[in-house]
């Protein structure tokens, strides 16, 4: 992942696009999606403490919709991984 030595995208990062996190079947949470690759995506909230460790994330840049775990956090920035 970008952000974060050791953990790198194994291909260059996509432009920015808008993406949705399915945080449980009721509640979504917006988000930009700013890198992807064939295993992790590193995305951009504006709270990560209301991401769970496990999330449904879509965008028109990921089809299908993906099951994602959680790799790293900061306040902003998620780096996760496609189960």
């Amino acid at each position: 992942m970008s952000r974060h030595a050791g953990l790198r995208l194994s291909t260059a990062p996509t432009a920015d696009e808008a993406g949705l996190i399915a945080v449980d079947e009721h509640t979504s949470i917006g988000c930009w999606v700013r890198g992807i690759s064939a295993q992790d995506v590193e995305i951009t909230v504006l709270d990560t403490s209301l991401v769970p460790d496990v999330f449904m994330l879509s965008s028109s840049a990921l089809e299908p919709i993906k099951v994602c775990c959680t790799l790293w956090r900061t306040d902003e920035v998620i780096g996760a991984r496609y189960r």
